[in-house]
């Protein structure tokens, strides 16, 4: 193993030679890196490690410095044009560190570079990439992170030797460029390898000493991943004459059991990919290679950073597919629903006149879609970006990560399971060979605020963005905020509109945004004002109905109303809410209850009471288990929710620290442990929010507490609780939580501890919680009798 000091003072070194051979001083290294001339000396010493540091001028700009002939980025720092690469110019570079870093690969360079670099200078590079990605991830994934450049050190120790080894077989020369860590931005995916070669394109893998089915899945989507959504890939493939893609699975030890053999090249979806992958261990690569090179259709050479920076354009076919999931989808997620169908549908339909209207007038406009919990908000989204002529222009953005994960895998589920019916198939333009590569395709269209505005201004490698429908528009934030670990440099809402206008100026372009109201569950959430601040300030035009303009949240409602820039929408705020179907007042009950209205709260639960959606309460978590158990029939859903500061909640045994994968919790089978009806894990509102169960146990912790006259928020920290200045932000978590139930709901709040030794559970936090609910018209669940 390559300890961490070895690689600091390595890449100290070849910053030292790379700064001497162009005859820069120290001073003058700082004076173009915008740094301190002792950090430099810092840095070259092996004493400060530039892709680590939290230093505020980010110096891991000088890894591709050090990293010679494949990312000389200081001679021509005084230029901000980027260089365009073809075949005649293919050794030119960015001209500065940042532009670099815009590529979404960890490492690139022709084959002689690769074959002249040392071992170490390629690790330093993918290891200063790999801690420049440190600033676009979550904070809990910063140690695995840190932890992992010493596990890339290790690996690429073995994978390096391979690829020099088949660089330098028979047919290596036809390589002209090498990728390293390639990621497909929007579709979260990392290939290890790509090999771009005269007419071939190889997509390698490299598995430690076994491979399984599941790895010839892998390799074999990121080929399909290429041909169906890579513009360029897309362009250079087409016809009898194209390049064609071979996805290769290299073992980095061990031995396959016969000889890499060619499978020929696919018949039905993917005519330019070979059909399978072909297996091949270390020393097996090289003829791999060979066998991708004979059955090439031509010698097209692919300009490398033209491809790096070619735009994500999905295939209309691709397209079909995943319309035809989304028309066949069976999850309770985004289930479908007969009351509030025709709002639903106007509204989608009023949506998309206003669409055609602005893009014919190439216009820059907002949308405003505004709706209660649950009133189907995400589902126009959908809608929207799956469905009509302008599904092609369309991508969905929310920061509501769980949801991504639980959309995309129902709509894989969907697909497998449709897939056995030929009728079905048929539809989508695909044969039945290709259903687990399209499955795993179909949430394409689905994307992650974080992967979308992750370096901000440099978010659209796509065509299809034009119209951005953003879910829980409501969360942005404003300016100085920190997110990802860097500060905002303008409010959230105007670096959208920034974004969307500086990657479609010409032609106008449209945000969709979906705004949830009473829904703040983070500090620092700024609401729908953010967006129409930022229309002023930017001169966009906007479309929003009055029923959303006399939201609560929004101030000087009347001023907006009479702007300039403003269209009324006759269908822009959903009224009816599709959870609790059978009786929507359940929302307005919680309503009541956070506003401390116990008086009209209890009037209301009368009428609960008698539609047979009474809120029920106990203070047993095993008689809320087995009620909820009870209830919870065929596929229905049931499942624990409680806040993510109720970290008392330990004591009785749910865990809210614990972060169950939210897919497998929303949609694997009852008879799975992992699964939410299995009643062993929780999840938290940030989870939760846009999903819904049949049957939720809302476990209540001190963490909002009812105190003589009032709701009052705190804190755990370390052995005590502090009170939270965040009040309503507490509040909105637990109405977030109350509203997540289609069918039924049991709230647990724990008796505490009456043996007076954990003062962080009195009963008193809790019984104030119990007994203002009872005031409320909750029904203790022992003492439960359904009306009729």
């Amino acid at each position: 193993m390559v300890k961490h000091d070895s690689v600091l003072n390595s890449l100290g070194r070849n910053v030292r030679q790379a700064r001497e051979s162009k005859s820069l001083t120290q001073e003058k290294l700082a004076e173009l890196a915008e740094l301190n001339p002792t950090y430099i000396s810092g840095i070259e010493r092996g004493l400060r490690n530039p892709g680590i540091s939290k230093s505020k001028h980010r110096a891991n700009q000088l890894l591709g410095f050090a990293c010679g002939g494949t990312s000389e980025i200081l001679p021509a720092c005084g230029s901000n044009t980027t260089s365009k690469f073809n075949s005649a110019t293919a050794r030119q570079i960015p001209c500065s560190h940042r532009e670099l870093m815009s590529f979404p690969a960890w490492y690139f360079g022709s084959r002689e570079e690769f074959l002249a670099a040392s071992n170490i200078t390629i690790a330093n590079q993918l290891a200063g990439r790999a801690a420049e990605e440190n600033l676009d991830i979550e904070s809990y994934q910063n140690e695995e992170w840190r932890t992992s450049i010493d596990l890339l050190q290790r690996t690429l120790d073995r994978r390096i030797p391979i690829l020099r080894e088949a660089l330098l077989s028979e047919f290596g020369e036809l390589v002209k460029h090498i990728v390293l860590e390639f990621d497909f931005r929007r579709r979260g995916l990392r290939m290890d390898c790509l090999l771009f070669g005269e007419g071939v394109l190889f997509v390698l893998e490299f598995k430690r000493s076994k491979i399984q089915a599941s790895d010839r899945d892998q390799v074999m989507t990121y080929a399909v991943n290429l041909l169906e959504f890579h513009s360029m890939t897309q362009q250079v493939t087409q016809g009898e004459k194209g390049m064609i893609v071979v996805p290769i699975i290299t073992l980095t030890s061990g031995r396959v059991s016969k000889e890499v053999e060619w499978p020929e090249l696919g018949q039905y979806n993917w005519s330019a990919a070979a059909a399978r992958p072909l297996e091949c261990d270390a020393h097996g690569l090289g003829r791999a290679i060979k066998l991708g090179f004979e059955n090439r259709r031509s010698e097209i050479v692919v300009p490398i950073v033209e491809w790096l920076q070619s735009p994500f354009s999905p295939s209309s076919s691709i397209l079909d597919a995943t319309l035809s999931l989304y028309g066949n989808h069976d999850v309770s997620a985004i289930q479908d629903h007969a009351a509030p169908k025709v709002e639903i549908d106007n509204s989608t339909r009023e949506i998309r006149e206003v669409i055609e209207q602005v893009l014919g007038r190439r216009e820059y406009h907002v949308i405003f879609l505004s709706g209660a919990p649950g009133a189907g908000k995400t589902l126009v989204g959908l809608d929207l970006v799956m469905r009509g002529s302008r599904s092609g222009d369309s991508v969905f953005v929310t920061g509501n990560a769980p949801l991504v994960e639980v959309l995309s895998k129902a709509l894989q589920k969907s697909y497998i399971s449709q897939g056995r019916n030929a009728e079905v198939w048929a539809q989508t333009g695909y044969r039945r060979e290709g259903s687990g590569i399209v499955s795993s395709a179909a949430g394409f269209k689905i994307v992650k605020a974080h992967n979308f505005l992750g370096r901000r201004t440099e978010a659209h490698r796509q065509a299809d963005g034009r119209i951005l429908v953003f879910d829980e528009a409501q969360r942005t934030y404003k300016k100085g905020k920190i997110v990802l670990r860097e500060k905002l440099p303008d409010h959230e809402a105007d670096l959208i509109l920034d974004t969307q206008k500086e990657s479609f100026p010409v032609g106008g372009a449209i945000v969709v945004a979906l705004v949830g109201h009473n829904q703040a569950i983070n500090s620092g959430e700024m609401g729908i004002t953010a967006w129409l601040e930022a229309i002023d300030r930017k001169g966009w035009t906007f479309s929003i109905a009055d029923e959303t303009l006399e939201l609560s949240e929004i101030a000087d409602s009347s001023r907006w109303k009479i702007h300039p820039a403003r269209r009324r929408l006759s269908n822009g705020h959903l009224k009816q809410s599709m959870r609790f179907y059978r009786n929507s007042k359940v929302e307005e009950w919680v309503g009541l209850v956070l506003s401390s209205r116990a008086k009209e709260a209890a009037e209301l639960s009368e009428e609960l009471d008698l539609n047979g959606s009474a809120v029920l309460i106990t203070r047993s978590l095993a008689d809320a288990r087995s009620w909820t158990r009870r209830h919870t029939v065929g596929n229905q859903r049931s499942g624990i929710i409680a806040s993510s500061q109720a970290r008392r909640l330990a004591a009785e045994g749910v865990f809210v620290d614990y972060k169950p994968d939210i897919a497998q919790w929303m949609l694997t089978p009852s008879t799975d442990v992992r699964s939410s009806n299995a009643l062993e894990t929780a999840q938290n509102q940030f989870q939760v929010q846009g999903m819904e169960l049949d049957h939720c146990i809302v476990c209540w912790d001190a963490d909002l507490r009812w105190e003589s006259t009032d709701w009052v928020a705190y804190k755990l920290n370390g052995a005590k609780w502090n009170a939270d200045s965040q009040t309503s932000v507490a509040k909105n978590c637990y109405r977030v939580l109350l509203t997540r139930a289609r069918k039924g709901m049991v709230v647990f709040v724990p008796r505490g501890d009456s043996s007076g030794m954990d003062e962080t559970r009195k009963p008193a936090f809790y019984d104030g919680v119990w007994n203002f609910l009872l005031k409320c018209g909750a029904k203790e669940l022992k003492n439960f009798h359904p009306a009729g």
